[in-house]
Parts: C-alpha cells; sequence; structure tokens
C-alpha cells in the first residue's frame, strides 16, 4: 500500500506504518515508561465533538507530548513540534506517524501556520506548547508565551482545551496531567486587543493552566493581566454550547398532533 503524504512527501500519519509504529510506541510507553514514571491523568479526557481544537499545554520535559498523547489517545491529536526532530531519522519517523506538524523557530513559519489552519478545518487538535520551548517550573513565568496561535482562536472562535502538567519526572513521581473542559474563548462583543494586550492575555491562559496543576505563575503585572482577561474575553465551556444548541433544535422540533 502506498503511504499517503503531506504537502512536503512526509508521511501523513494515515498509512499502515504509521499506524504500526503508532501501536508500537502506545505498547512501549505502557510497559516501559508508566511503570517508571507512574503518570496520572485527571478531568476531562472527552472529545469535543467533531469540531477542530487547540489543545494548549505548559511544557517542561520531552515526556510532556508523549504522555498526553498517551492518555488522550485520539487520531485527531497531533503536535506542533520543532523541524529538527523531523530530521532525526528514527525520532522523525515516530512524529510523523503521530502527524507532528513542523515548525521552524528561528523564523515566522508562514506554512506552518497554514497547515495548522488546514487541519483544524478538518476537524483536528493542534497540540501546542506555546511557551515555544521546555521551561522549568522555577522558570516558567519568565518566559513570554507565544501568542499568535492563541488570538487566531481567539477571533475565530476556535475551541481551545487546556492541559496542565505537573511535572515530577523522577522515578515513581507520579506526574498528573490535568484536562479541562474544551472552552471557547472569543472577545466580548465591541471589544478588540491590540498586540500588546494578546501577550497579556496568553500570560493569564498560562497562569491559569498552571493554576490547574496548583503551581504558581507569578510576575509582574499578572494582576493587571487578569483584569485585562476577565473584560474583554468571554468564556464559555463548550460543553454548555452543546446543550444550548440541542435544546434549541428540540424547541424547534413540529410538536405531535
Amino acid at each position: 500500500m502506498k503511504n499517503e503524504r503531506d504537502d512536503a512527501g512526509q508521511p501523513s500519519g494515515n498509512d499502515r506504518v504509521s499506524a504500526f509504529i503508532t501501536r508500537l510506541i502506545r505498547i512501549l510507553v505502557a510497559v516501559l515508561l508508566w511503570p517508571l514514571f507512574l503518570p496520572k491523568a485527571e478531568g476531562n479526557r472527552e472529545e469535543p465533538s467533531d469540531e477542530g481544537c487547540i489543545l494548549i499545554s505548559n511544557h517542561q520535559h520531552l515526556l510532556d507530548a508523549i504522555f498526553i498523547t498517551y492518555f488522550y489517545p485520539t487520531k485527531r491529536l497531533c503536535f506542533v513540534a520543532k523541524k529538527e526532530l523531523f530530521q532525526m531519522m528514527l525520532v522523525g519517523r515516530i512524529i510523523k506517524a503521530f502527524g507532528a506538524i513542523p515548525l521552524d523557530r528561528s523564523s515566522t513559519d508562514i506554512r506552518a501556520s497554514k497547515l495548522i489552519l488546514s487541519e483544524i478545518k478538518k476537524g483536528k487538535i493542534i497540540g501546542v506548547f506555546i511557551q515555544g520551548t521546555r521551561v522549568k517550573l522555577k522558570d516558567a513565568a519568565s518566559v513570554a508565551p507565544h501568542s499568535s496561535i492563541l488570538n487566531y482562536a481567539i477571533r475565530r472562535g476556535i475551541p481551545v482545551i487546556p492541559v496542565a502538567v505537573d511535572p515530577c519526572y523522577r522515578p515513581f513521581g507520579r506526574p498528573r496531567y490535568i484536562f479541562g473542559d474544551a472552552l471557547r474563548l472569543t472577545l466580548k462583543k465591541g471589544e478588540s486587543i491590540d498586540r500588546e494586550e494578546q501577550d497579556q492575555i496568553a500570560r493569564e491562559v498560562m497562569r491559569r493552566i498552571y493554576a490547574m496543576a496548583d503551581r504558581s505563575y507569578e510576575f509582574e503585572g499578572a494582576d493587571q493581566c487578569q483584569a485585562l482577561f476577565d473584560e474583554k474575553i468571554l468564556v464559555s465551556p463548550l460543553k454548555e454550547i452543546s446543550i444550548q444548541t440541542s435544546n434549541i433544535d428540540k424547541e424547534n422540533q413540529p410538536g405531535e398532533v
């Protein structure tokens, strides 16, 4: 069977070899990594309908994406990864099998942005570490998150799935992965945000993600960022939206005669 490929001629993750690789990796994680670290998943791991989403998490360790994918075993989830990983023979083939999207961190990667948006339109869940790199807990608040993908989600009403990692990566350390409910973050009526405010809102989102894991994320101006978020951003749980839509549909159905 010929492998399905993306626009760059790379395996798309939908071929038989990729399917075998993903199954094998999941088995290896369960047999080797899980008994060593004893990770724990918390929160809601239910897929939010067929709508494309962005999964946003903090990032401390190489195993973050591995365990998030392990605990959220849907074919819809694919992570954005730095392009250098794709150039490593074994690692590159594995992340391609999981449908990862290459990103050039040294420049504004327009191609990656277009691919991300294309995958979202197809109903994929795109995993993004908006901190841009692995960050130690003690340095978390000193690294400003990248706001571009989050800003796009806000402007287009793309659902966001917050995931908090409590990175206790030591033997039997029990790292935790807390999955939040899918949310739609949108601008309140009549509001707008400039570039500086986009960055402040991204900061507040990261603070909330760390808070999910009971971890501190203190930085100068945190109160202003929180106030700006509350003033301009409307947070709508996707579950409530689905229930409201379902009730409206039922009300519009013709009654029995």
